[in-house]
């Protein structure tokens, strides 16, 4: 994941040291490589102090930015209604009580189902051709 605020932060310190590298350079037609090294050192050395800075910087920010999302996950958290330990969450589930109505609806689905099941059990003859079909009982009482 490409880290924005640190990104932002680089670009600023890069920013300041180029101009002041422009400055050297303009400053003289011509510098010695001594000095060039020096100078060479010098940005160098501020750029590693500035990159510590930047390194705080975001981990500071990340740190927040962790605490928040985390405060934000134990909100949702706390507005579903859930028990805390797994035993009360079982407990739960086994002695929910169910509406007549659903019971009923779903004892009439089971024996349609079951129905469904014995008729295409007695009448597996109805694949191989009409003269079968006759012979098939339809009624068990018979």
């Amino acid at each position: 994941m490409i880290n924005f605020n640190k990104n932002k932060l680089i670009n600023k310190t890069l920013d300041k040291y180029y101009e002041t590298f422009s400055h050297t350079l303009d400053t003289a037609d011509y510098v010695p490589e001594k000095f060039n090294n020096k100078i060479h050192k010098y940005i160098y050395k501020n750029m590693k102090k500035a990159f510590r800075k930047i390194d705080k910087e975001d981990y500071k920010y990340q740190k927040d930015l962790k605490q928040k999302l985390k405060l934000k996950t134990q909100e949702e958290k706390a507005t579903e209604d859930k028990p805390k330990n797994k035993l009360a969450l079982f407990f739960k589930k086994l002695f929910s009580r169910k509406k007549r109505s659903e019971i009923v609806k779903e004892i009439a689905e089971s024996e349609q189902s079951e129905r469904i099941n014995s008729e295409s059990g007695l009448c597996s003859a109805l694949d191989k051709g009409t003269s079968e079909l006759n012979s098939c009982d339809t009624n068990p009482e018979q």
